[in-house]
């Protein structure tokens, strides 16, 4: 390690964050989160690093990858992408890239590559390569997919406007996607992911055993931890995390159809909500 040490904390807020940074740290933003997408201000954590000197920020840009948020244009340092998912896009080929805006530091780590032998194999780079002739094509479909379906699974939230005739009305808990008005960081999210908001949402159902039951019930969703395929995908969450809610489900949006999504959703939700009540 050449006498570097580690110490992971949690991450404060923007303007807290500047009490905790020292020249050699590294900030490391997710955002969107998975699964809850929960959204970071890129810029403002920029900034923060800026005014501390010394500190490299990189952003996982696994669930937002180009076009939908260009975390180099907005000041980050380093975007880590997984292009197992959306860059990749096929459920075909594992990978991960680092997308650098400084040429000496693209430079190093083409030599560390290069020294460790962590180099992809032929057949994934085709793959990718492939693939990332479609990028956009898919990523704006997806993004706008979910957008259509967390806005309407959220019209069945108690309390919104006209939900008492929602064919959903009191089987949905909660839907989180940044496209939601109703989204903690909206606001951030429309600044920063100026090509759409995800093809990723989370949803909850009003029941944990509605939620473990939603998967299998589905017919054009398969359930799979994996996303950004051209396949909806489907999981509850809570099977491999135990810190996360257990009426969470993560949504990954495909290219099919979105009303062919939105009926499956609404027959499956509508049975597994009726099994669990029966089961009560």
């Amino acid at each position: 390690s050449g006498g570097t040490k580690c110490q992971v904390v949690p991450l404060p807020s923007p303007d807290g964050v500047g009490a905790d940074l020292a020249p050699g740290d590294v900030l490391w933003l997710e955002t969107p989160l998975n699964p809850t997408c929960d959204v970071h201000d890129i810029g403002a954590y920029v900034d923060a690093a800026r005014a501390a000197g010394g500190v490299r920020v990189v952003v996982d840009g696994t669930f937002a990858p180009a076009p939908l948020q260009r975390p180099l244009g907005l000041g980050a340092d380093m975007v880590m992408h997984s292009t197992t998912k959306y860059l990749a896009g096929h459920s075909d080929a594992t990978g991960g890239a680092l997308c650098v805006a400084d040429a000496e530091v693209a430079a190093r780590l083409r030599e560390d590559r290069t020294a460790y032998g962590s180099t992809p194999g032929s057949l994934e780079v085709w793959l990718l390569m492939r693939s990332l002739r479609t990028l956009h094509l898919r990523v704006e479909r997806q993004s706008r997919s979910a957008a259509f379906l967390a806005e309407w699974l959220h019209g069945a939230l108690p309390g919104v406007p006209g939900s008492e005739q929602h064919p959903l009305h009191g089987l949905v808990h909660a839907v989180h996607h940044p496209s939601l008005p109703s989204h903690s960081r909206h606001a951030v999210a429309t600044r920063q992911m100026s090509g759409g908001f995800g093809g990723c949402f989370a949803l909850e159902l009003a029941t944990e055993g509605a939620a473990r039951a939603l998967p299998g019930a589905l017919h054009l969703f398969k359930d799979a931890t994996s996303l950004g395929g051209v396949e909806s995908l489907i999981e509850w969450r809570r099977k491999y995390d135990e810190a996360i809610s257990p009426l969470l489900l993560r949504v990954s949006v495909g290219v099919e159809e979105p009303e062919h999504l939105q009926a499956d959703l609404q027959r499956a939700i509508l049975a597994v909500s009726s099994d669990a009540a029966a089961a009560a």
